[in-house]
């Protein structure tokens, strides 16, 4: 395995906060409506628009609502949006480079990253490489790409 650039650490260190906070929102969705996250579909009853519940507030300013196979958290105070994909079990932090780049862009205390990289291109390179060293795996099917953070990975070189 090579060691990692700085700029590589870093996006390292963005998709670990991303998959962090999808995380996070997902359980707080979950505990607000006493969903089983365990189970196959557990947001059927949010995402159909007969009951209005597709939409709605959540404590911390935070905002969701469904579209597709993903559910848009916005909070009202720091816009920080995050688009979740709802559809393939609990792997709640699945991104890509666009929704990764959004993500770096949209977030305050990302700026400095943001200055760093300025193109998708570069962020794109730095993705090849965390996915190349296992930092990432690409669980999309019919060749549409789905990252997601290696936690087995990233927990052994923690434990370096």
């Amino acid at each position: 395995m090579k060691k990692l650039k700085p700029i590589e650490k870093l996006i390292l260190e963005v998709i670990i906060k991303f998959d962090s906070k999808a995380n996070e929102l997902i359980n707080i969705l979950g505990t607000e409506f006493d969903l089983d996250l365990s189970k196959d579909h557990p947001f059927g009853k949010l995402i159909t628009r007969q009951n209005n519940l597709w939409k709605g507030s959540l404590p911390n300013n935070w905002n969701y609502h469904f579209h597709g196979s993903h559910c848009k958290f916005e909070n009202e105070f720091t816009n920080q949006i995050l688009d979740v994909t709802i559809n393939r079990g609990k792997n709640y932090g699945i991104f890509v480079d666009s929704s990764l780049y959004w993500f770096i862009e949209i977030t305050n205390d990302l700026n400095h990253i943001y200055e760093k990289i300025k193109t998708r291109e570069i962020l794109t390179d730095c993705l090849n490489i965390l996915e190349k060293e296992k930092y990432i795996v690409d669980i999309g099917e019919f060749g549409y790409k789905s990252l997601i953070l290696n936690k087995e990975r990233n927990n052994e070189s923690e434990n370096k």
